[in-house]
């Protein structure tokens, strides 16, 4: 895998590009099948119990999971709704974090959710992951989530090799 770009395109946006040495196919199954969706959301340290995701990948439909803290077993649940499904180039959708209250009461007041879109272009039997996500952080906030997206993908690496 390679991380190809890694910066900001402007405030309230995250992008981060990385290549894989698996067809985008794989990739795209890795985001919308639930067993492997379980086997790697999440940073190092964290686990998703299979039993707590549900992906539904249409237009329309939703998605959740709950992360596991391996140190002390804390629970962050995400959910969302698919806003656009094109099997296997691109997914958007909302991310919500209901464990953040801050998040919340943005939302409560009527603020955009997260939205986080992926695209996959094919390399031949590799794949690039073009990821965005465009959300309200502060400067400290973008940071930690920009370096959780990072270990994500190293953890979405690992499970590709394995399959």
């Amino acid at each position: 895998m390679t991380n190809t770009a890694d910066a900001p395109v402007k405030p309230g946006v995250i992008t981060i590009t990385r290549q894989f040495d698996v067809p985008r196919e794989k990739v795209f199954e890795a985001w919308t099948t639930p067993e492997q969706f379980a086997s790697w959301w999440g940073p190092a340290g964290f686990t998703t119990p299979l039993d707590t995701v549900s992906i539904d990948a249409r237009a329309g439909g939703r998605w959740q999971a709950t992360m596991i803290s391996d140190a002390d077993g804390m629970e962050i649940p995400f959910f969302g709704v698919y806003h656009e499904v094109v099997e296997p180039e691109k997914l958007v959708f909302s991310l919500v974090d209901p464990a953040d209250a801050e998040y919340m009461a943005r939302r409560e007041r009527g603020e955009a959710d997260d939205v986080t879109t992926i695209e996959l272009k094919s390399l031949g039997d590799r794949s690039e992951l073009s990821f965005t996500q465009v959300g309200q952080w502060t400067e400290e906030d973008y940071g930690r989530t920009r370096d959780g997206w990072a270990s994500f993908f190293d953890c979405l690496e690992n499970t590709l090799a394995k399959h």
